[in-house]
């Protein structure tokens, strides 16, 4: 896959991330763990997100939870892809 398609996939990831964060008002949002089967460059983009340090990233049970960070809202912030 091409690294532009990549960065659309994360940063539409933190997008949601930070759609969420606003509605629910700070609530972690629950993954599905089969994700990885389901959409996996979709599992790897939650992985590099987590790892730069822009979500939280745990596993639960059968699910992950995932939450922004502050460097991920400033990072989705600095970038061109918010759509408010």
């Amino acid at each position: 896959m091409r690294s532009g398609k990549r960065e659309h996939i994360r940063l539409g990831l933190l997008q949601e991330f930070y759609q969420f964060f606003l509605s629910e008002k700070g609530k972690q949002a629950i993954v599905p763990d089969n994700l990885i089967s389901i959409n996996p460059e979709k599992f790897f983009a939650l992985e590099y997100l987590a790892d730069q340090g822009w979500i939280r990233l745990r596993k639960q049970g059968r699910h992950f939870m995932a939450k922004i960070t502050k460097q991920g809202i400033e990072r989705l912030m600095s970038s061109k892809f918010l759509l408010l």
